[in-house]
């Protein structure tokens, strides 16, 4: 039947519906390490060294007769440790013509597409600060930093696969830092997956929520526990960490002994344009930098535990 024009068969003449808002909803914000950890001294050598030094506490003692002359003992040395820089980079190209149009939020495309480049390496930051494992590297092979899962080497505990994370586990890790270090020095930070803070969550009084956390540069809703030996702990989630069942990790820290050291004078991220060799923009954002640990008797890694939140 005759019906003059509808918009079934005037399709072609109609405007499209296009919303002028795109809401990018990738997780790559949840960036605690690469926003919170200090920046140290620049790193000079691609191969950055610092010392250390620890004394274990004396468990015995040796009275001395008297008129007994002084004997000395040979003293404590310092150690030397190191990590790797390693370089890391989000490369953007766009066509002349693709870079001149705006998108459909009528942002600059080019501009745009830098804001996302900075986030992913954000992200790539945040993942090899997590999970770096290093490689020393060689021509045409890249060199990789060491993580904070692998620059825990001391006190490290494998769970039998499945093993519940109870609140006496959450002690046990706490002890294991009180144990090696000075009382101003224990872990003072878990991180952890999701399904361990959830699990936490249901401790019971020791668990608050942390209202004095607006100073960092947080995404999340952060709690602290109030350990047995009485260092109290923030506990954050976190997506770079293992979840996989039988290496389901978490990392009780003590923050201020890690740091990002940036390879002196063009280490920090920073954006520069390649050369131009065709009809298109290109450039990438890089950084060269490394983890440093001061000291990682205070920190804590265990592995093993149940991979789902438990009933």
């Amino acid at each position: 039947m005759a019906f003059g024009k509808h918009t079934y068969h005037s399709a072609n003449e109609l405007r499209e519906s296009l919303l002028d808002i795109l809401k990018d909803i990738s997780p790559n914000e949840d960036n605690y390490f690469t926003s919170n950890l200090g920046v140290g001294g620049p790193a000079i050598q691609t191969h950055h060294e610092w010392n250390l030094f620890h004394e274990a506490r004396a468990t015995s003692v040796d009275a001395e007769i008297e008129g007994a002359e002084t004997s000395y003992p040979d003293l404590q040395a310092e150690t030397r440790s190191s990590n790797y820089t390693v370089i890391l980079d989000a490369p953007v190209k766009l066509s002349r013509t693709r870079a001149s149009i705006a998108n459909v939020t009528g942002e600059d495309a080019l501009s745009v597409e830098k804001e996302r480049a900075l986030r992913r390496l954000k992200s790539e930051m945040e993942y090899a600060t997590v999970r770096g494992d290093s490689a020393v590297g060689s021509s045409g092979v890249a060199r990789e930093m060491a993580g904070l899962e692998m620059v825990i080497s001391s006190n490290v505990t494998a769970r039998n696969s499945g093993t519940s994370f109870t609140e006496t586990e959450f002690n046990d890790l706490v002890q294991d830092s009180w144990d090696q270090v000075g009382s101003s020095y224990v872990m003072d930070l878990l991180a952890c997956p999701v399904v361990i803070k959830r699990r936490i969550a249901t401790f019971g009084t020791n668990v608050t929520r942390n209202v004095e956390a607006f100073d960092k540069k947080l995404t999340q809703e952060v709690r602290v526990y109030d350990s047995d030996v009485g260092q109290t702990v923030k506990i954050i989630a976190h997506k770079d960490l293992r979840t996989t069942a039988g290496s389901l990790c978490v990392l009780g820290l003590r923050e201020s002994l890690f740091e990002h050291s940036f390879l002196v004078n063009s280490g920090e991220p920073h954006w520069e344009e390649r050369a131009k060799s065709g009809d298109f923009k290109a450039g990438v954002y890089i950084t060269e930098f490394t983890l440093v640990s001061y000291n990682q008797y205070a920190s804590v890694k265990r592995t093993g535990y149940a991979s789902q939140l438990e009933t």
